[in-house]
């Protein structure tokens, strides 16, 4: 955490100021701080007052935390983390963006495991889940100049057709302008103003300057909110990566947050936060925006801790399941493949680890009858499940 924060005005834990001796005006020693010079009265940087602060501070204590959580679990709990957060994140981005979506559905598409046609609602919640996995998959130094980040865009060519970065931006926008307002959105003086605020309130102010030089019509809502989620990483506050050795060889081609190795990512997703409190999700109001955005943040946070706990409890129960029996039982391998995966099928299992499709189809059944995975397609074949 920024050094900066213990100085802020109403922070209860900061030393008792010497009283001011008498005599000529005594200036306020936030004014000289970097950062945190007042620009206008509605400026996010500013000093803020102690209900803000109290908020600050348990919202940076739970991110820390569920930092050091997810980097003291297994790989495979870590990357499984990621990825049932990464659809949680696209559900909440796409209904702040007016698109009602139900995650259990948009997981099944995702994974190619939904059995009926998507209506409109889950066809553009898609893209924005490709959206969030592929900016979790980047480091967050790599995300903060407009070269780089235009540059994301030329994935499409190579790696997935219908990708797009600008994905839920406005249709009229020409390339000229969304170039010229990403460097607006990205300008170095703005970035260095919220460098010098804590990572949490450099976050929210980091997106209420988004929608205010209106990148969010020309770029997308939804991609300036992965950039504030990626914000605490870019300060520092929580790793970027977390290094992690293979669990078991990919099942994508992607190598990114859907690889079953992979371990790293935002932990912060804001959007999720938002779920229930949509209404509070006003970045181009600076009145109140940084508490709704700090007590957002709070509540994602519990998600976040109450999703890890479960992984952690379930990757017991399948350990103690799948024992190994000899040495070149595959139980281990099976094992964090369930976890790292959101959503599990016979065939996938069978084509990652090279089993034949019989002997999946009853490990899983089997697993099933013992209540350790459940079952979501509501499907007698071609069942999909789940490790909750």
């Amino acid at each position: 955490m920024s050094d900066d924060w213990w100085d802020v005005p109403g922070n209860p834990y900061a030393p008792s100021p010497a009283e001011p001796p008498a005599g000529p005006e005594v200036p306020d020693p936030a004014s000289s701080k970097p950062g945190l010079q007042r620009r206008d009265e509605d400026d996010l940087c500013t000093p803020y007052a102690m209900a803000e602060g109290l908020a600050l501070e348990a919202a940076s204590a739970a991110l820390v935390r569920l930092d050091c959580g997810l980097a003291a679990s297994s790989p495979a709990v870590a990357a499984g983390w990621i990825n049932r957060m990464a659809i949680e994140e696209a559900a909440a981005s796409a209904r702040l963006n007016g698109i009602l979506v139900d995650t259990a559905d948009l997981r099944l598409l995702a994974w190619d495991s939904l059995d009926r046609a998507p209506d409109p609602d889950l066809a553009q919640a898609l893209p924005l889940y490709d959206l969030v996995r592929r900016i979790t998959a980047r480091h967050p130094r790599h995300l903060y100049t407009p070269r780089r980040l235009a540059a994301l865009d030329r994935i499409r060519h190579s790696r997935s057709p219908g990708f797009s970065l600008w994905s839920d931006a406005e249709e009229d926008v020409g390339t000229e302008q969304r170039w010229a307002v990403l460097q607006a959105a990205l300008a170095p003086d703005a970035l260095a103003r919220f460098r010098a605020a804590p990572a949490l309130v450099g976050a929210a102010a980091f997106l209420a300057h988004w929608h205010e030089v209106g990148a969010d019509r020309s770029a997308g809502a939804a991609l300036g909110r992965l950039l504030a989620a990626w914000w605490p990483a870019r300060q520092g506050l929580v790793q970027g990566r977390r290094g992690g050795q293979d669990v078991v060889e990919g099942s994508d081609t992607y190598d990114g947050p859907t690889h079953p190795a992979y371990s790293g990512g935002p932990v912060l997703m804001s959007s999720i936060g938002f779920l229930g409190h949509a209404m509070d999700y006003r970045p181009d109001r600076r009145n109140g925006w940084l508490s709704a955005y700090l007590m957002a943040a709070g509540r994602c946070l519990a998600r976040g801790e109450a999703l890890l706990r479960r992984l952690r409890v379930a990757e017991g129960g399948l350990a103690e399941a799948l024992r190994p029996r000899r040495s070149t039982s595959r139980g281990p391998q099976v094992a964090a493949f369930l976890l790292s995966q959101p959503v599990v099928t016979s065939g996938r299992l069978a084509q990652a680890l090279g089993m034949s499709g019989t002997a999946a189809r009853s490990l899983l059944d089997a697993l099933h009858r013992d209540h350790l995975l459940m079952e979501i397609s509501g499907r007698d074949a071609y069942r999909a499940y789940i490790v909750e």
